[in-house]
């Protein structure tokens, strides 16, 4: 920040933001894993979700039409 008599460290603030756009970028990676991860999760998720939903629909098949009266 400037002192008294308005000099800058330019060289300091470029490494500040140096080093924060390096740990900006690995928590960017790290996001992006993250979001994969989840992603395949629910890509997973919906595939369950697909299978349980033909079972019960041949168990319901299965029934009788004079029981679902």
């Amino acid at each position: 920040m400037p002192d008294g008599n308005g000099s800058y460290d330019w060289r300091e603030r470029m490494e500040r933001l140096e080093q924060s756009i390096q740990k900006n970028w690995a928590d960017h990676e790290r996001i992006d894993r993250n979001i994969e991860g989840l992603r395949q999760s629910m890509v997973q998720q919906k595939e369950n979700v697909d299978k349980l939903l033909g079972a019960l629909r041949d168990l319901i098949d299965r029934i009788p039409p004079e029981s679902l009266r």
